[in-house]
């Protein structure tokens, strides 16, 4: 090919390169966990002790539950909607840190009568529908907490992205797919937690905490 028609169809091919590379990584047998290893690798990074989740879950609540995932944790706040839900993970678990509150309406909606800076992590993974989450990741994004980080399972969505942009930092993890993002106002560092990532997702199965725990340094 010469260099001219090289030339001509870069703006398409640089594109398409893209995507492959995107579509390199194929969606989790059990892609409702591939969030954990990002969690357990945030408890490394930094001391966490208090977390907000809205949407509540067997791969997120039970892991912010686990001791090898987060040894520190004081307080686990979990904000649903879906009642029957609710109660289906409210059996899976006895553990006196942890409050659940049920709302009426969106999760959104609760969001401007939350304290944010009163906690270190803040997990959005809720709702039915994309534009519910990112009605969620909006309502955050713009009460701009300083102190939290913030984590977005699914992240690969545009929509999430694009509800998230209002961030200063935004780190994107890929080793799993769907994706999760990680998000601040203040300083994100991320690279040593994305290596670790790369370098083991195919040995491990995501939802493995215990191996997760030792490896995630």
């Amino acid at each position: 090919m010469s260099l001219r028609i090289r030339h001509r169809l870069a703006p398409f091919v640089a594109p398409l390169r893209r995507r492959v590379k995107y579509f390199s990584t194929p969606r989790a047998v059990n892609d409702y966990a591939t969030h954990i290893p990002v969690l357990v690798g945030l408890a490394r990074l930094r001391e966490i002790r208090h977390v907000l989740e809205f949407g509540c879950g067997h791969y997120s609540t039970l892991t912010f539950l686990n001791a090898s995932a987060f040894p520190q944790l004081e307080r686990l706040h979990s904000i649903e909607n879906d009642n029957a839900w609710a109660e289906t993970i409210r059996d899976a678990t006895d553990d006196g840190r942890w409050t659940l509150q049920l709302v009426n309406g969106e999760i959104s909606e609760s969001v401007a009568d939350l304290d944010l800076e009163s906690f270190d992590l803040i997990l959005i993974d809720d709702s039915k529908t994309s534009t519910q989450r990112a009605a969620t990741i909006r309502a955050v994004a713009a009460k701009q907490p300083q102190r939290p980080l913030i984590a977005i399972h699914d992240f690969e969505i545009d929509e999430y992205r694009a509800a998230a942009s209002a961030f200063k930092h935004r780190h994107r993890f890929r080793a799993y797919n769907p994706e999760t993002g990680v998000l601040s106002n203040s300083a994100l560092n991320m690279r040593a937690l994305n290596r670790s990532l790369k370098q083991n997702a195919r040995a491990l199965e995501p939802n493995d905490i215990k191996a997760w725990s030792h490896v995630i340094l």
